[in-house]
């Protein structure tokens, strides 16, 4: 949550060599954080100890936690995918300053993931206490959803952030507004 509170307040327009640096490494310890919770996660899922997947399989709140997991893996795509070009373009001297647009493009997905992230102790809750355990639940729609989510909306995403184009840069664009 730290990494994610750090990238929103850190994404303006304009940002300094600092700033763009401390979204990097906010943005590069997220998703080391995200990495190591999912193989944990997985763990506590699937081990002996804890109730095995025989119980999670038929929990449907625990298919939506999954759900909003994978909502925000995607999410994270076009922060992540934005951060690491311009991390390139400024390591190769031709960084363009962020553009407003970017920004709040940036700045509304994050937000998006700190609602999934909200989220996730909510569904972590409910299903613990096994709210809408369910015997017969199908795991294979849950599965089917989440993969449904995370595949599309990250097919969505990094092609958003690899076909976004800044203005040529961050100069020219308000004297171009000024002159219309």
């Amino acid at each position: 949550v730290g990494c994610l509170v750090t990238e929103r307040l850190t994404v303006k327009a304009n940002m300094s060599d600092e700033e763009e640096d401390r979204l990097a490494i906010a943005d590069t310890t997220l998703g080391i954080s995200g990495a190591l919770l999912a193989y944990t996660g997985y763990l506590r899922t699937t081990a002996d100890w804890g109730k095995g997947f025989d119980y999670y399989a038929h929990e449907p709140v625990f298919w939506l936690k999954i759900f909003f997991v994978a909502i925000f893996g995607a999410v994270s795509f076009f922060p992540t995918t934005k951060i690491i070009q311009r991390s390139v373009a400024k390591r190769n001297g031709n960084m363009v300053p962020m553009s407003e647009e970017l920004a709040a493009r940036m700045t509304s997905l994050i937000n998006a993931e700190l609602l999934m992230v909200a989220s996730i102790p909510l569904t972590a809750s409910l299903m613990a206490r096994g709210v809408g355990y369910m015997p017969t639940f199908p795991w294979q729609v849950g599965a089917g959803a989440t993969v449904a989510a995370l595949g599309g909306l990250g097919f969505k995403y990094v092609k958003e952030a690899l076909d976004w184009e800044e203005p040529a840069s961050a100069a020219e664009a308000p004297a171009a507004k000024a002159n219309e």
